[in-house]
């Protein structure tokens, strides 16, 4: 369950997203949208990046691998703390999930994602963020994560795919005297 943490926090639990201010898009093409300063596009990518977040935070209660799965390119490809990772690791990591809360484990997932950046270039995206990432089992800490992440998007049809993710949790700052 470990290796795929870093990776699925990149994109949980978004309580708000901002674009790069200043920062046009005059390559794609896309008119911003007035009251936000995002394109169409930027809007659609955050609304897959908290749908994605939302179907993490509720599956618990859904144990629905699909409602997940959805938000991933079927050559996705990650890293996390530089040990690779594949859709087939998040089919795993889900499935063990799945076994605990069926025996009957009371797990509960909770993510922060800050510091969210956004930008899109035609048919890609990509977000970097911060995260904090916890897992409990009946108010017990089984797992706790923070660091960042940048997660590269493709545009498939009318839907946001996650192609890669680079997740590295932060290291204790060493103090060198």
């Amino acid at each position: 369950m470990k290796p795929f943490v870093g990776a699925l926090v990149c994109v949980l639990v978004l309580p708000f997203i901002q674009g790069c201010p200043g920062k046009e898009d005059t390559t794609s093409g896309e008119h911003k949208e007035a009251a936000s300063g995002k394109t169409k596009e930027e809007v659609l990518l955050e609304k897959t990046i908290v749908d994605l977040a939302n179907a993490h935070i509720e599956f618990p209660k859904t144990k629905d691998a699909k409602s997940i799965l959805r938000f991933y390119s079927q050559d996705y490809a990650g890293i996390n703390n530089g040990k690779s990772e594949s859709r087939e690791d998040i089919e795993k990591y889900l499935s063990d999930l799945i076994d605990r809360i069926n025996l009957g484990e009371p797990i509960g997932i909770s993510a922060k994602v800050s510091n969210i950046k956004i930008s899109v270039n035609g048919g890609f995206g990509w977000a970097t963020s911060e995260y904090e990432y916890k897992v409990g089992n009946a108010g017990v800490l089984l797992q706790a994560n923070q660091g960042k992440c940048t997660a590269i998007f493709r545009k498939r049809g009318d839907s946001w795919l996650i192609q890669h993710e680079h997740c590295s949790t932060e290291s204790p700052s060493i103090f060198l005297k």
